[in-house]
């Protein structure tokens, strides 16, 4: 299999992530190359792409025009994609590989992609915070102030430098990635906001504590799960277990295999499907691992039987 990576911020690293798998071949191409020397064309956000070829995208921007939501950096994203009329988009977040800090966080506070808020760089001023470029060796901390979703990848960025990034609650980018007051803070008031700064400025082992988890958080996915995910040609299993609502009772399945209310009450049958309702979902093509969880999920009696 021959695939192209559109030259881009990101073809580097899919690059780099295809040349480590047997059976591809991967070129770096420019818009204007023979589409038809490839399978498949993957590239990031808006890239543009050679005509003709089917294009695959990983899409990390929530504003990202391209139709081809097939790979999205984070959750939030999903209900986007499928309105765009992905049947069934995947989220993997959005890797970043940084340099070991070799010092803890420092007290500097910047906020994030440049804001332009003269009131809250007037109030944190007023705090007794100098507000650097986020650049700055002296920064530490980061302010996220927007209160609509804003873009993923600076602030997964400075989570990876070991920064603590302090976000709105009603920031989608951000509740997706933050858990809050463990690899950073989530506030529903500019005073809190306020607060959270203050307390991470004057607290070096809380700086350092939620700083270290910041960056083992964005450690967790790497290029190489990117590059899976969009080489999947269609996702077998439980497309509807995976959507949006909440399931309920477990909170593992819930941060890991999705939303899927109605399923909780559904029923595992014995030659592999979950049933409620009329409606019926394949589990065969998963792992046994997969369909344990999903039998003790819905309550299933003995979930460890051949057939689970």
């Amino acid at each position: 299999m021959r695939v192209g990576v559109a030259s881009g911020r990101h073809a580097a690293q899919i690059y780099e992530a295809l040349s480590q798998r047997i059976g591809i071949e991967a070129d770096i191409v420019p818009p204007s190359a023979a589409a038809k020397k490839y399978d498949l064309i993957l590239a990031v956000d808006d890239e543009v792409v050679p005509a003709g070829i089917e294009t695959r995208r990983y899409v990390t921007h929530h504003k990202t025009q391209a139709p081809e939501w097939n790979v999205v950096a984070g959750r939030y994203l999903l209900t986007a994609a499928i309105d765009r009329g992905i049947t069934n988009p995947i989220a993997v977040p959005l890797p970043f590989a940084t340099a070991a800090s070799v010092k803890p966080p420092q007290k500097g506070v910047a906020l994030l992609q440049d804001e332009l808020r003269e009131d809250l760089t007037a109030a944190l001023n007023a705090a007794g915070h100098q507000v650097l470029n986020i650049d700055d060796p002296q920064v530490g901390i980061v302010v996220d102030s927007a209160l609509s979703t804003s873009e993923i990848e600076p602030l997964r960025k400075a989570m990876s430098e070991e920064k603590v990034v302090v976000a709105m609650r009603c920031n989608p980018a951000a509740t997706d990635t933050i858990r809050h007051q463990s690899d950073g803070y989530l506030v529903s008031e500019y005073d809190q906001l306020l607060a959270a700064v203050q307390e991470l400025t004057t607290n070096n082992l809380e700086r350092k504590r939620v700083g270290f988890e910041a960056r083992r958080t964005i450690a967790t996915t790497n290029w190489a799960r990117v590059t899976r995910a969009l080489l999947l040609n269609n996702r077998n299993g439980m497309p509807d277990l995976e959507q949006f609502s909440c399931l309920p009772a477990r909170q593992r399945w819930k941060g890991r295999l999705g939303h899927a209310h109605k399923w909780h009450s559904g029923q595992y049958l014995g030659d592999g499907c979950v049933e409620f309702d009329g409606e019926t979902v394949d589990v065969r093509n998963l792992g046994q691992l997969r369909k344990l969880s999903i039998a003790l999920a819905i309550g299933r009696r003995d979930p460890c039987t051949n057939d689970s």
